[in-house]
């Protein structure tokens, strides 16, 4: 979608007339943001230099359809964030990204590229230099800043229709580098590799370094360390050490063979890897070479209770951003794709990722409910189970709600080509059709001897519709070789315990795109009263509990990104029953007779939002 907006004539007439006169800026005395208390944290640290976040002229297409609050959509560098109350871990605070000025409202949980922090959160696991001085290190305005560039947020949020502008959801990448290449050197002492160099030279080509504090995949120490947890420059950006993102296009893990020895690492066996004349002999058994020996889809990985190493001469992608540490340069990667595929025998140790999922926000106003999922396994025909993980928000407990399964459905399997590792699950619900037989869950889960749809049949378009919404945070895939072998163990590089034959992932949100809907309503606000972790923060992941505080009290985003009466009860009403509209917009529990209860998205006021105070606003005196 073309996010640009050209101006119309009326609109350039507008600007030609204030070029045409005297206007004098001041300052208002009585504004509304007299009231505000100093922020903390960031480089806010006066009045003015609040002020001077404010944009002087707000100027709105005047021909656009009346509406309460719009979409705004951002993606940029992040110049300041500031936190309101830096002893509150679900404090609100403000972000400005490319010049304009965001809400992040209280209860608000930021997704990193594999962490979810809270605002307060990404104050306090900042670098030590950027914690000493309540910075994030991750804005241009920031002191202890020492990078050329501010991080890259990336924000969708509504702006009321009090000219306040307020993040429904918020994404922060520490930068978006991306490079695919052939490994030309490794460092077994230190860790690291060469992608693009000379062979088995260090003279040549990008230097890469995992962020991987837990050690799953590498044992790091030397140049381009600062005392991080193995050498990672900055925790909030490491691989997912569980659902492995440093791994091959199979899924299964990577590792670095270490020629360090531990004796949680030589309980698996003697470690004998080391250099001579330049050359690498000997083996890691926590990384063993003879997992790369075999011929994929032929012979399957030997022992796959082990990690997978990478070699000279693979070909892998890395994503990250580079670090300057001790004068050193290199790219710090929290995912690493080998393009290589191990694969696994049943009754051993088998790996699995999601590498898409999607699914539409509530409120449906194209007319159907729609998800996706695709995924690459170890085994060579997949057999994967689908769950959404419902949260019970009394204790924080997650639910296993089946939603979908390869098990006998073929078109779910040998996508493409005829060759196994790939799978897809795709469900969709077209309000007053239903569900067709490939598209329906209940199909799915009738067709996998699963429990989930009543005997109303399974193309009954209620049921359907309930086990797609409402939706959930994250969804977890689970193998049959898993279900089948529950005590299979793995072990990583390290010589820890690691997860096998199960995947959990986060879902991609999908809100409705209006060029296809209604092209005079483009500018309809982002349906965030859909995400029920938005209407009651105990129903995303690590919501309450723990570090984050008692689950007793449910807590919505405050102020709400309202979508001005666009919510997803009144979307629903016509179309469906009121016990299965309920479901758009319920939490966990959810029983035979009932959906669970319903979340407070009637108690949103947007007069709320009324109560976040812009910065004092610049009024144009203008005389002609």
């Amino acid at each position: 979608m073309d996010r640009y907006y050209r101006l119309n004539n009326r609109f350039l007439a507008v600007m030609m007339g204030l070029l045409l006169t005297e206007c004098k800026p001041f300052r208002s005395k009585t504004g509304l943001s007299e009231n505000i208390t100093p922020a903390k944290g960031g480089s806010q640290n006066s009045s003015d230099d609040r002020a001077s976040w404010h944009t002087p002229l707000n100027l709105v297409d005047i021909f656009a359809p009346s509406q309460e609050s719009t979409k705004v959509d951002l993606i940029g560098e992040i110049d300041r964030i500031s936190v309101d109350n830096p002893t509150d871990i679900w404090s609100a605070g403000y972000i400005e990204v490319s010049g304009m000025r965001v809400v992040i409202p209280a209860n608000l949980v930021i997704q990193m590229p594999v962490q979810r922090y809270t605002l307060q959160e990404l104050f306090n696991n900042a670098r030590p230099e950027c914690l000493a001085k309540n910075q994030t290190g991750l804005a241009r305005a920031d002191d202890c800043f020492f990078e050329r560039r501010g991080a890259t947020a990336t924000i969708l949020a509504n702006r009321t229709s009090k000219g306040v502008v307020v993040a429904g959801q918020v994404s922060i990448a520490k930068a978006d580098e991306f490079l695919v290449g052939v490994v030309t050197y490794i460092n077994h002492d230190m860790g690291y590799f060469y992608l693009n160099g000379i062979d088995r030279a260090e003279t040549a080509g990008v230097m890469v370094r995992i962020n991987d504090p837990q050690g799953r995949h590498s044992l790091q120490s030397g140049k381009g360390c600062d005392g991080g947890p193995n050498c990672s420059p900055d925790k909030r950006f490491p691989v997912d050490s569980d659902n492995y993102t440093a791994a091959f296009v199979t899924g299964y893990p990577l590792c670095i063979p270490s020629t360090k020895s531990t004796p949680l690492r030589t309980a698996q066996g003697a470690i004998t890897l080391k250099f001579t004349s330049n050359a690498l002999v000997g083996n890691d058994p926590n990384c063993p070479f003879a997992a790369r020996t075999v011929k994929p889809f032929i012979i399957p990985v030997p022992d796959s209770r082990h990690f997978a190493p990478i070699k000279v001469g693979d070909s892998l992608e890395a994503t990250g951003n580079f670090e300057t540490i001790g004068g050193v340069r290199f790219l710090s990667s929290h995912t690493v794709r080998v393009h290589a595929a191990p694969t696994t025998s049943p009754g051993k140790p088998d790996y699995l990722t999601l590498n898409e999922s999607v699914w539409d926000v509530a409120g449906f106003p194209g007319g159907r409910s729609r998800s996706k999922w695709i995924g690459f396994t170890t085994e060579t025909t997949p057999r994967v189970d689908l769950y959404r993980l419902a949260i019970d928000p009394s204790d924080n407990s997650q639910h296993e709600v089946a939603m979908g399964s390869t098990v006998g459905n073929p078109g779910t399997v040998l996508i493409g080509v005829p060759i196994g590792n790939i799978f897809r699950m795709s469900f969709r619900d077209v309000f007053g059709v239903g569900a067709s037989g490939k598209l329906s869950p209940c199909v799915h889960l009738a067709n996998a001897d699963i429990a989930g749809c009543d005997d109303l049949g399974t193309l009954d378009p209620i049921q359907n519709f309930k086990l797609m919404s409402p939706i959930s945070r994250e969804v977890i895939l689970r193998s049959r070789n898993k279900r089948d072998h529950p005590d299979l163990v793995s072990f990583d590089l390290s010589g820890q315990k690691a997860p096998n034959g199960e995947y959990q992932a986060p879902v991609g949100v999908e809100h409705p795109d209006y060029l296809e809907i209604n092209l005079n309503r483009i500018q309809t606000p982002h349906l965030f009263t859909g995400e029920p972790w938005n209407l009651d923060r105990r129903l995303g992941p690590q919501g309450c509990g723990g570090d984050r505080g008692s689950c007793s009290n449910s807590a919505s985003l405050r102020p709400f990104p309202y979508d001005g009466g666009l919510d997803p009860g009144n979307q629903a009403i016509g179309v469906f029953p009121v016990p299965s509209a309920g479901s758009i917009i319920s939490g966990y529990p959810y029983t035979e007779n009932t959906v669970g209860p319903p979340l407070p998205w009637r108690d949103i006021n947007v007069d709320t939002t009324g109560s976040v105070m812009p910065s004092t606003p610049v009024i144009l005196e203008c005389s002609p």
